[in-house]
């Protein structure tokens, strides 16, 4: 039930997995020290200069199956990441590619920092599997590399760009996390290891919330991880914590009733199976907690970013009544879509009242807010018996229509949409003009870099083969309404 924090001589990544730590993972510290590439074929070490975004009606798009579609032409700022089955191509809105990287290699995990300046990616070799982190300079083109001993499969950057945390397996078991610098080097010796671990950083700062296991942890200081602040146990796994801007407070899930210190495992267990998941908000100076109400044990947070109110998916437990409650609240059905999905609904929760609104009468299994705050993004499934039909749904404030319908690659589908409340932690769907999204679509032609845009809904675009795809954040002086 308990982190530990493991000095790691070497610490540059663990082995790449797509599912959860193991459950059985024993708690014991190791190092990963760093694994030659003995062989392996480097990728490039400079991508083509990146030019401005191309205008207006530049180079038009295919139009995918399943939506007519205006070309993204239309689309101004930004650049788009599409990566896989190989390499990693960076594309203008138009679809004109404009960059290169490891075309012969394995892309995976295309991270963009905070402001759109750096892209962090993981390259593997397809024969031997030798791995490296690249980190991309935007306005240069310059690919910098540190190999790994195996692919790490999450980063996150911190609000200035200084610091990269990188997420992989441990290499005993479990999950470790590792921090490095802005070209992806290591920037610590000590690696946070857990059966499971979820991170979020401070807005503005450079603190560190990590959930790892059972246990609620603050890294005051990233490059000395060993000076954290103990939240003690929340009794769930595999949920992201979230910070609330400008507040130095975060939200998370509790379903041991705020235990106190030295209760026994099985004390624990007792008070789990006699109180229900609680989404609280806690500050880390004080210590204060606020109630905000009841949550699930499947959860999903996405706060706002003006910190007044935050999008929560949860699964429900039981069946509401029918027509809902005095509050307003929608009646949620009983039962998920054929392919599985649990029952839930997607609500708006105001952070100084706890009082809600549902916007979604279903779980939603992807939560982003538009950069500009006026949308919330939504993946949900739909009832498609024998199909893994998905739309996405956007709420503008006043009400939620559907988008666009879309059937996931199986990489955007295994590893982003099953880990979607971590990948909350680094929203990359949106374009930066908020104006329109991509994603990785499978179509009847293979698998597309899709984009659906607000004002022309249900359509989608294609900008050509990828698994997965991710737009760029606006730059710092873009500004934003």
């Amino acid at each position: 039930m308990c982190a530990l924090i493991a000095v790691a001589a070497c610490s540059t990544g663990p082995s790449r997995s797509s599912v959860p730590a193991p459950a059985d993972w024993a708690p014991e510290a190791g190092t990963d020290p760093l694994a030659g590439a003995d062989g392996f074929a480097a990728p490039p070490t400079a991508l083509l200069p990146f030019p401005e975004p191309a205008p207006a009606g530049g180079n038009p798009a295919a139009p995918a199956a399943g939506g007519e579609g205006s070309a993204a032409g239309s689309l101004g700022g930004g650049l788009i990441a599409a990566a896989g089955p190989l390499g990693m191509r960076l594309l203008d809105p138009s679809g004109e590619v404009v960059g290169l990287l490891g075309p012969d290699q394995i892309v995976t995990q295309p991270t963009w920092s905070r402001d759109g300046l750096r892209l962090a990616a993981t390259l593997v070799h397809p024969t031997t599997g030798a791995a490296q982190v690249a980190v991309v300079d935007i306005a240069t083109g310059a690919v910098a590399t540190t190999p790994t001993s195996r692919p790490h499969f999450f980063y996150s950057w911190n609000h200035d760009g200084s610091r990269l945390v990188a997420l992989g397996p441990g290499q005993t078991g479990g999950t470790a996390a590792y921090i490095m610098d802005e070209t992806g080097a290591p920037a610590s010796d000590v690696a946070l290891q857990g059966q499971s671990i979820y991170v979020a950083w401070e807005p503005g700062g450079r603190r560190l919330l990590v959930h790892a296991g059972h246990q609620l942890l603050l890294i005051n200081d990233v490059d000395s991880p060993r000076d954290n602040q103990d939240f003690g146990l929340v009794g769930v796994d595999f949920l992201a914590p979230a910070w609330v801007p400008g507040s130095g407070d975060f939200l998370y899930v509790d379903s041991y009733g705020q235990a106190p210190d030295g209760l026994g495992e099985e004390e624990l267990l007792d008070r789990r199976s006699a109180t229900s998941p609680q989404l609280l908000r806690r500050s880390t100076g004080a210590g204060d907690i606020t109630d905000l109400g009841p949550a699930g044990l499947y959860t999903m947070l996405a706060v706002h970013p003006s910190g007044d109110r935050a999008a929560v998916s949860s699964a429900s437990h039981e069946r509401p009544a029918p027509g809902g409650d005095a509050a307003g609240k929608a009646s949620i059905p009983a039962s998920g879509s054929a392919a599985g999905v649990p029952a839930g609904a997607v609500q708006i929760v105001d952070l100084a009242t706890a009082e809600r609104i549902t916007v979604l009468d279903r779980i939603g299994l992807w939560l982003e807010w538009s950069p500009d705050g006026r949308h919330l993004l939504i993946a949900a499934g739909r009832d498609d018996p024998g199909g893994m039909g998905m739309s996405w749904h956007v709420w503008d404030g006043r009400q939620s229509y559907e988008l666009a319908r879309f059937a996931p690659t199986e990489t955007f589908f295994r590893n982003y949409l099953s880990f979607a409340d971590q990948y909350n932690e680094t929203p990359r769907l949106w374009s930066p003009g908020s104006d329109a999204i991509t994603f990785g679509a499978s179509t009847v032609d293979g698998d597309i870099t899709a984009v659906a845009r607000l004002s022309d809904a249900g359509a989608v675009t294609s900008l050509g083969p990828s698994d997965v795809s991710f737009w760029s954040p606006p730059r710092p002086d873009d500004g934003l309404p």
